[in-house]
């Protein structure tokens, strides 16, 4: 018969096959069950827009790290005396302190998404510039000290700040492989220390390196990061997501120290052993950290549900209005929509476009600050900046008498600006979020010169040059990157047979890849421009001097995306807008009052 709690305990002898022991090891295996479902589950919605800013891999390895660590302390008290004190020297060296470091890196992941987000506000530097080339062998030391500067501040935040923790690692395993080496305590070659029983194992100096970088991260760097989000306000909860799971790391090592070296621990430690007071606080850390971005994806869809049930009962009301009026009144009736539903009022989608055509800092602030998707209204407006653009530029062309052809080869600079600040999916700081066949069909465009200008390959690039439109060599400047107009114009339906800037075939734009070099009827060049080195020498070209303006390039080039991103703006961020400056309002007038 199985006792369900051995007097003994945890006393460093056989294994604890009792009722207690047995009940860790199916709460230990369940556990694990549901955290890698939700994992899994994560990893599957990783395309969610709250799940994407996340930085998902980090997040992970993070916690498959810690949750190793837990899964082994609880194991602890069932394998007894036949888990050596070596495993778990190393596990409180490794493991843990590991898993600490990458969990408060991705922790600081909101702070960064928040900085960058106000990046699109206020800055038009939105890559590092090219790290210039030397014309002299491997060049100086002023010319390495010029690329040290370049490299150190093209880095992100993120990279830096993981950089470190890589250092840090670093100095942790090689401090714990020389004392575990230098120890008696855990081998026999050892020159410090002596030969101890397991209890006198778990104890002494050996342990002061984990306790210390513990103390570091959860001590001094997550009240840091806490005083540094307080004043983010965003609509996923991350902010009070991250503050709990800070919270939840710290009383850990206080307590270990008191189980471990504490007399009136003594009794307690016996069926709780002091590795257990790590793992509530990593299970909080798993759960609220898995648990609020799965809500978040419920939520969003339960909130896109009701807007198309909303969408469908006002195109039923109108097809039973208008049973004989004509079916494109009410296909094209999407712009006009503004209904009630159990959800709230719909707001049109013709008052996003007066908004973005007119005033859309406030929305841009919003999305930015509260949503933390600011790049779809810097898509939107740069896209309606790029049409006024092209018709601008075909008009002073056309009455100077000048090939039209010129006015493509400035715009084809100006699209791959907004390309690859803002679409490119490894470019791009934060690329929208567009159908597969839509982003294929601009990389099939822009994809060649792409990786032209980002020196690697068409799905490649660290490093973007200045894409000024409006500049006569736009690859000259490195201090300015991704520039646009600050002027916009609605997007307007235009008339499919008027596209001034369209190529010579007229096909429009093609979803097959290879369209882009296959028929290219467009024979035009990139005006050749002069780049000038830190040594004080220029190239006679710039790097798309031989590129040819795609066939496939007109002034339509961003039409699926822009409806599509539109779209998505539409149903999500404008309603959320709408009601928050009404929910502003009410406040403002409370307070008046």
């Amino acid at each position: 018969m199985v006792r369900y709690l051995n007097p003994g305990g945890y006393d460093f002898g056989s294994q604890n096959f009792d009722g207690y022991g047995i009940s860790y090891v199916i709460i230990d295996v369940a556990y694990t069950v549901a955290f890698l479902a939700a994992c899994a589950f994560l990893w599957v919605n990783r395309r969610h827009p709250s799940v994407q800013m996340r930085n998902i891999h980090l997040l992970l390895l993070s916690l498959l790290v810690l949750h190793v660590f837990a899964f082994e302390c609880m194991l602890i008290y069932t394998l007894n005396g036949t888990f050596p004190c070596q495993v778990e020297f190393w596990a409180m060296s490794i493991y843990l302190p590991i898993g600490i470091g990458l969990f408060q890196a991705q922790n600081q992941q909101l702070l960064i998404v928040s900085q960058r987000q106000a990046q699109l506000m206020v800055s038009k530097h939105l890559y590092k510039p090219f790290l210039p080339k030397s014309t002299s062998g491997i060049g100086g030391l002023r010319y390495w000290r010029f690329r040290l500067k370049v490299w150190w501040k093209g880095i992100h935040r993120e990279r830096k700040s993981q950089g470190l923790i890589l250092i840090g690692f670093l100095v942790q395993f090689t401090v714990s492989f020389v004392i575990y080496n230098a120890s008696r305590k855990f081998n026999h070659y050892g020159v410090v220390s002596q030969h101890v029983s397991p209890g006198q194992c778990r104890r002494g100096w050996e342990w002061a390196p984990t306790i210390i970088w513990q103390f570091l991260w959860n001590c001094c760097f997550g009240p840091y990061l806490i005083w540094k989000i307080r004043l983010i306000r965003d609509i996923y909860q991350w902010r009070l997501q991250t503050t709990i799971a800070i919270i939840a790391g710290l009383p850990g090592t206080p307590l270990w120290l008191a189980a471990v070296y504490g007399q009136n621990f003594t009794s307690v430690s016996k069926y709780w052993i002091p590795g257990m007071w790590f793992v509530p606080g990593i299970m909080t850390m798993e759960i609220v950290t898995l648990g609020f971005p799965i809500y978040q994806i419920f939520k969003q869809k339960r909130e896109s549900q009701a807007i198309l049930r909303a969408l469908a009962e006002f195109d039923q009301k109108h097809l039973d209005s208008h049973n004989g009026s004509n079916a494109s009144f009410i296909s094209g009736s999407l712009r006009s929509r503004s209904t009630t539903s159990k959800r709230g009022k719909m707001y049109s989608m013709e008052s996003l476009d007066e908004t973005l055509s007119t005033n859309s800092e406030g929305l841009q602030m919003y999305a930015s600050c509260v949503e933390l998707n600011g790049e779809n209204i810097v898509f939107l407006t740069r896209v309606l900046a790029f049409n006024k653009a092209c018709e601008a530029a075909f008009q002073q062309n056309s009455s100077l008498n000048n090939n039209s052809q010129l006015a493509r080869k400035a715009m084809f600079r100006q699209g791959l600006a907004i390309y690859v600040c803002l679409v490119h999916s490894n470019t791009a700081p934060y690329p929208i979020n567009i159908e597969s066949t839509i982003y294929h069909s601009l990389v099939a465009i822009f994809g060649p010169a792409t990786a032209l200008v980002a020196g690697a390959g068409p799905n490649r690039g660290s490093s973007i040059p200045n894409l000024e439109p409006t500049a006569v060599t736009p690859w000259d400047n490195t201090s300015a990157l991704c520039d646009c107009e600050e002027n916009f114009i609605p997007d307007d339906e235009t008339s499919t047979n008027s596209y001034p800037m369209r190529s010579v075939g007229g096909k429009g734009l093609s979803t097959d890849p290879s369209s882009s070099t296959k028929n290219n009827e467009s024979r035009e060049h990139i005006v050749c421009a002069e780049i000038t080195d830190v040594n004080g020498d220029a190239e006679a070209a710039d790097k798309l001097q031989a590129m040819e303006v795609p066939a496939a390039f007109d002034e339509r080039v961003f039409e699926a995306a822009f409806k599509s991103v539109r779209y998505m703006v539409w149903t999500g961020t404008w309603q959320r807008y709408q009601n928050w400056l009404k929910t502003e309002r009410i406040s403002g007038t409370r307070r008046a009052v």
